[in-house]
Parts: structure tokens; sequence; C-alpha cells
């Protein structure tokens, strides 16, 4: 999940898409201020979850197997469920993230299910 995240969210950052589809994730046409701070709360959420992906990235390199399961399984549960409050609460200002079925909206939610799934089943693993 680490480096699932460091290369969509590094992709996203680099060739400017997360700057360049700001104005999608808002309801109604945004005038040049909302816009320019529409960008900003993309690239810092996208520029956030990179960070967490590295750390999680590192960490897993770093443990050994019955603590990377932990570490794993409470790592994708904590940045999977911030997401999701984060995108709640900015759905009341009129964020609306992504709408109708989206193809990396799909992977960003079945790439962290099964990293979960691997996590657990390795949980008391020796």
């Amino acid at each position: 999940m680490g480096a699932f995240l460091v290369l969509f969210t590094g992709f996203a950052l680099v060739s400017g898409q997360a700057a360049s589809s700001a104005s999608n994730f808002w309801t109604g046409e945004l005038t040049e201020r909302e816009l320019n701070i529409a960008i900003v709360v993309e690239v810092v959420w996208f520029a956030h979850m990179l960070g967490m992906g590295a750390i999680i990235f590192f960490l897993g390199l770093l443990a050994a197997n019955p603590a990377r399961a932990r570490i794993g399984a409470i790592a994708v549960v904590a940045i999977m469920g911030t997401q999701f409050i984060a995108g709640g609460m900015a759905s009341t200002y009129g964020y609306n993230g992504f709408s109708g079925f989206n193809i990396f909206a799909a992977l960003f939610m079945l790439i962290p299910l099964i990293t979960l799934i691997a996590c657990l089943s390795k949980l008391n693993a020796k």
C-alpha cells in the first residue's frame, strides 16, 4: 500500500494532475480565487498522502513479519479512516470527491482492502 500511495500521489503531483483536476471535485462554477484554493487543497491532500505512503513503505521494509502485519493493519485503518473522515467533512463545504465509477477511486479502495486482508491474515505469524 505504501508503494501504491507513493507512486499514485507522486505521479499526480509531478504530472500536474492533482492541480488540473481540482475543479472537478467541487460543485458549481468556481471563481479564480476559489479555484486557487481548490488547487491548494488537492495538492496538499496528495502531498499528505505521499508522505503517509513513504512512511508506510519504509516501516514495511524495517519491521519483521508479525510486527509488519500489525503496523500494516493499523496504518491501513488509520489512513483510510482519516481520508474518509476528511472527505466527509469537506463534503459539507461542497467537496464531491469522485462521483460515479472512477478507476482511480476503485484502486484507491481495492489496494488498501487487499493490504488489510493480507495484514490480518499474518497477524499471528511467527
